[in-house]
């Protein structure tokens, strides 16, 4: 006569008990998994950083040593809208690295756009083309950073209203000077110093010049911080790395500050 295995049966208890332990395991490990995969996205985003940087001083071997435009129209008449993208576009072939995997949605220029090039044009990443600091009075680290300092406060990118792009003599510190960085939708350069982290750690004051963000975001300015709370920047000699905070000093030609 054989015997009837006997399945040990649950109470309700040990079955809520179960899923409440599966719910506490699934809250803790759910953030961990985005933070990893915020990570492999930022790895390829710093990926895409890396080649532009190098696409960048390729151009400017190639240009008598200076950097690209930030943009650029044809003369006369500002028929046609090259942006840097485009200028460094023969020295980075592939449109991809363009694009970075965290930015939602891409920003995009249809300005004048030349036949032949990407129309909508992708701008994740955008330039350092900050041409100085409104407040005559900033003082960080003991060096001033209003009008005084000319051209030094200025950015190492610029625009062609007829006029010469940046030699890189002009830049003092170029593995300390951000070209290019993760920018915030809706842009297509820092204008002003004030857009940019830095200036609002420095002083306290939100970005409040040329198309400045929310109060919400006066921390970033034109910057997106997208990855883990940092973001990824490129520098005029080519390396590029992730920070999560800049010092005014690296959004300048300046060196030493």
């Amino acid at each position: 006569m054989s015997k009837r295995l006997r399945v040990p049966a649950f109470t309700l208890i040990e079955l809520l008990v179960v899923i409440a332990i599966i719910a506490i395991l699934a809250a803790i490990l759910f953030p961990v998994f985005a933070q990893a995969r915020e990570k492999a996205r930022a790895a390829t985003c710093l990926s895409n950083m890396k080649q532009l940087g190098l696409g960048i001083m390729m151009y400017a071997q190639d240009h008598d040593e200076k950097m690209p435009y930030n943009y650029a129209y044809t003369w006369p008449g500002q028929k046609e809208l090259y942006y840097w993208q485009d200028l460094c576009r023969p020295y980075v072939k592939n449109e991809a690295v363009y694009s970075c995997p965290s930015a939602s949605p891409h920003t995009t220029q249809t300005l004048k756009r030349p036949p032949g090039l990407p129309n909508p044009l992708v701008r994740d990443y955008i330039a350092n083309a900050q041409w100085g600091f409104s407040q005559k009075s900033l003082v960080v680290n003991g060096i001033e950073y209003g009008q005084k300092g000319g051209d030094g406060v200025a950015g190492p990118f610029i625009n062609n209203w007829q006029n010469d792009s940046i030699p890189l003599a002009q830049i003092e510190d170029t593995a300390g000077t951000i070209a290019i960085f993760d920018g915030r939708s809706g842009f297509d350069e820092v204008w002003r110093g004030e857009q940019v982290d830095a200036y609002y750690n420095a002083t306290g004051q939100c970005a409040w010049e040329w198309s400045a963000p929310s109060k919400n975001n006066c921390a970033e300015g034109h910057i997106h911080k997208r990855h883990n709370g940092g973001f990824n920047v490129a520098y005029c000699d080519g390396h590029a790395k992730f920070v999560k905070n800049t010092k005014l000093g690296e959004w300048t030609k300046r060196g030493g500050d």
